[in-house]
């Protein structure tokens, strides 16, 4: 399976957004990466690619702008050396479309997934602070190679038993009984000398609760803002939407009076679109039949134009005539 483009329709706080990731070009090096500033999207973007392979969840919170009706993720996936275009909606249940929104079953993924389900893909796929942390405790539960080996496997970390091996040797040089130098014991004269400075510079409890209490407040204050941010988008998002169709609202009342007025009028008789079209071939077939007449006018006149006036033969016409006259 290979993402070649992800499309971002309506999701989240993005609209139209396309990411192209092109198509795989032979002997190079087939790898992407999608870097920015906090807030930017990132997590957005492969939380979309989530939700296309596996579903929109039933309460998802990428809905702040776009309502769940309106969610819509579509991508380019090649599978088994063949594109194929996917496109996901908000549904409890056959949301999965294809290029032409004609439905699909999820099997056309499953197979290009093995059979992975969300967890296990994020698990496989998913190298963050979570799948690491949650490796590291399946490693210390396990105590023992297998751990190693279902953690190295599922992260994708196929040298971790040597790393292992090095982080002994870093600990025994950080600390090992009766060892005369160790790390260890400059940290601890460290850490007594900042015990002594903490203890000099300690905050008073009543001081300490103050500070708590202020975060406490402001924490509160931060999760309404944002909850009121939230809603605030959803009511721009219909503002702007009035506003596009205002322009329309004039134009619309002006047909609607104009209609009006036509409404005292009788039916018309239901072959009358019939004859109308009839009328129209006709009208065609005239203007065409006195564009070729007014063609013909125009090359006439410009013949009669063309014809000289020879004098001596009008002279002899008077001369014919009277000789006609005596013949006769």
């Amino acid at each position: 399976m290979r993402l070649n483009r992800l499309d971002l329709t309506r999701y989240g706080k993005f609209t139209d957004h396309v990411i192209d990731f092109g198509s795989r070009t032979d002997g190079s090096c087939d790898l992407h990466i999608v870097y920015g500033p906090n807030e930017a999207g990132k997590s957005t973007l492969f939380n979309g690619w989530l939700d296309l392979l596996f579903g929109i969840g039933a309460q998802s919170s990428y809905n702040f702008l776009h309502p769940y009706p309106a969610m819509r993720i579509g991508a380019a996936i090649e599978l088994d050396g063949e594109a194929r275009e996917f496109v996901r909606i908000k549904r409890p249940q056959n949301s999965l479309f294809d290029g032409r929104d004609q439905p699909l079953s999820e099997t056309a993924l499953i197979a290009g997934l093995g059979g992975l389900g969300r967890d296990g893909y994020r698990t496989m796929f998913s190298l963050d602070d979570e799948t690491l942390e949650q490796g590291g405790e399946s490693i210390l539960a396990s105590r023992g190679d297998l751990g190693e080996l279902l953690f190295s496997a599922s992260a994708g970390l196929g040298d971790l038993s040597q790393q292992l091996v090095r982080l002994r040797a870093e600990t025994e040089e950080f600390y090992k009984p009766r060892a005369q130098k160790r790390r260890l014991g400059e940290l601890k004269a460290e850490l007594a000398d900042l015990k002594a400075e903490r203890e000099r510079i300690d905050t008073q409890a009543s001081k300490y609760a103050q500070l708590t209490k202020a975060f406490e407040d402001a924490t509160a204050r931060h999760d309404a803002a944002s909850s009121e941010r939230k809603r605030l988008r959803v009511r721009l998002a219909a503002i702007n939407r009035l506003l596009t169709a205002r322009p329309r609202f004039g134009e619309l009342e002006r047909l609607q009076g104009q209609f009006d007025q036509l409404k005292d009028l009788p039916e018309v008789a239901p072959e009358w679109r019939e004859q109308i079209r009839d009328l129209g071939n006709e009208e065609a077939a005239l203007m065409a039949s006195g564009a070729a007449l007014n063609d013909e006018i125009e090359r006439l006149t410009a013949e009669l134009e063309s014809i000289g006036v020879d004098a001596e033969m009008l002279a002899l016409r008077h001369r014919m005539a009277e000789l006609d006259r005596l013949r006769t």
